[in-house]
């Protein structure tokens, strides 16, 4: 059989289709992806906050302030994410405990707690949404 010759694989219009297939799916899932993952990342802020939180309320249970020196009473939580600070007054009565997003698309959230247990969200990307707002903003374009 001289003219029966058969070849196997793909034709060029084959791979463009499953080459548009496949951009299609990755331009659906990135966006989806990262914002899952910077969802997943946020509770280092807000749970590390609340922990300084109760560990600053100890500190003021045992000296009747939350000030040492002119330091927070507290050792500040160590999170590979946010890096977290705290303020005093100058009487030592009140503090603002602060999560600031250090890492790739966490650049850019800034969560705080003060005494009261007033939670705020002071930063977010702009796609995110609106700040500053009174309650941690947990995923894009929620509202308190």
């Amino acid at each position: 059989m001289l003219g029966s010759r058969t070849i196997a694989g793909f034709s060029l219009i084959e791979l463009m289709i499953a080459l548009v297939i496949a951009s299609l799916l990755v331009t659906v899932a990135l966006p989806a992806y990262r914002d899952h993952m910077i969802r997943g990342a946020i509770p280092q802020a807000t749970g590390g906050l609340s922990l300084f939180a109760m560990r600053m309320e100890e500190y003021y249970q045992d000296h009747r302030t939350y000030a040492n020196g002119t330091n927070c009473g507290a050792a500040t939580p160590a999170s590979e994410k946010f890096s977290f600070s705290c303020v005093t007054t100058s009487e030592g009565q009140s503090y603002v405990l602060t999560a600031v997003g250090i890492s790739g698309d966490l650049t850019g959230f800034s969560y705080t707690l003060d005494q009261t247990g007033a939670a705020r969200t002071v930063a977010l990307p702009a796609t995110w949404g609106k700040v500053p707002v009174n309650c941690w903003i947990m995923k894009k374009n929620a509202t308190c």
